[in-house]
């Protein structure tokens, strides 16, 4: 995690474009400052930043402070949390979050084509908190770089599509009752700050309970990173040919670690306010920082190569995944 001399050319370039990326969405609100970092990070690294001396610094800043941002992420939370949205609201999370896995396993394996690895990313980003928890769920089932920037990228247009098309849709489905609407977007929209722009477009009554049912995906970070942590051992240990590597235990990443004792802390004893904000105005703009050293790493090459293929599975999920929500908003509500 050290910082060099090598890294800090890049790391300015970073934060720039971070900077440039939350000023603009004070302008275009529709997109968020995430959405806008990645799409300035990928013109400008594959343009005028292309230059491979800003590569150290940009992939530090890809890699450390997203890793800062979710453990403190779980100073922001708490199990009271759960209490506010009922037995019912619950359930809903709970239920879509396994089927959204579960499908977009389906899809991969049988329709796409696509490895496991690729898979659990885009079920992890897709159920949980988007890029943050694509960064949470590679380092414990050892994705490869471009497959994770692939993810993030994929996840992330997705969620810019859900944010243009929800409003209409919830208040298709479920005219002016700001706590289905609230759900249908805080149960589907990939990324906070994704979720938060998406309901802003409808009401602040939205905005209110679309947070607390995507709080309830984050809690749940913890326990999806856990079973792709099982299924990737499960997974590895058929291929290694020695038993010294076979004895060796994957272990959790220390920022999830963090974030669960956080959370607990929080939990029983509520943190002082200033600590919430700061944590969340920490964890927000490093969320920011992480998207746009995403953006400026990722290469038309790597776009390319994924291909319509990929492109096309994100899409297919983020569709199926509204369908469900509603259907099961439907039945929970």
């Amino acid at each position: 995690m050290k910082i060099k001399r090598v890294h800090l050319v890049g790391i300015a370039l970073v934060l720039i474009v971070s900077l440039v990326a939350q000023f603009l969405s004070r302008y275009l609100p529709q997109l968020g400052a995430e959405s806008l970092a990645m799409i300035i990070g990928i013109i400008l690294g594959n343009t005028i930043f292309a230059n491979a001396r800003y590569a150290a610094g940009v992939k530090w800043s890809e890699k450390y402070p997203i890793e800062i941002g979710i453990a403190l992420l779980g100073s922001t939370l708490t199990f009271k949390t759960l209490s506010k949205l009922g037995l019912n609201g619950i359930a809903f999370i709970i239920i879509n979050m396994i089927l959204v896995i579960t499908i977009v396993f389906v899809l991969g394996k049988y329709l796409f084509k696509v490895d496991d690895n690729s898979t659990m990313l885009m079920g992890a980003g897709n159920a949980v908190c988007g890029s943050s928890a694509i960064a949470a769920v590679a380092p414990v089932i050892k994705a490869k770089d471009d497959d994770r920037r692939t993810a993030v990228a994929t996840v992330s247009l997705t969620g810019m599509l859900l944010l243009l098309t929800l409003p209409t849709l919830s208040h298709f489905f479920f005219g002016n009752n700001d706590l289905l609407r609230g759900a249908l977007v805080g149960g589907t929209v990939q990324s906070v700050g994704q979720v938060v722009g998406t309901a802003a477009l409808i009401n602040s009554n939205v905005v209110t309970f679309a947070t607390l049912f995507k709080l309830l995906r984050v809690i749940m970070l913890v326990f999806v990173v856990l079973l792709f942590a099982y299924l990737a051992k499960r997974r590895d240990a058929k291929d290694l040919a020695t038993t010294e590597e076979k004895a060796k235990v994957t272990i959790l990443p220390w920022y999830i670690i963090v974030f669960a004792i956080l959370l607990v802390i929080n939990s029983l004893a509520t943190l002082p306010t200033p600590v919430h904000q700061v944590s969340h105005t920490i964890s927000t703009f490093f969320g920011i920082v992480n998207l746009a050293a995403i953006g400026l790493n990722l290469k038309w090459t790597v776009i390319k190569k994924s291909g319509v293929k990929f492109l096309s599975f994100g899409f297919l999920v983020g569709a199926t995944q509204v369908i469900l929500a509603i259907a099961l908003i439907k039945i929970f509500f």
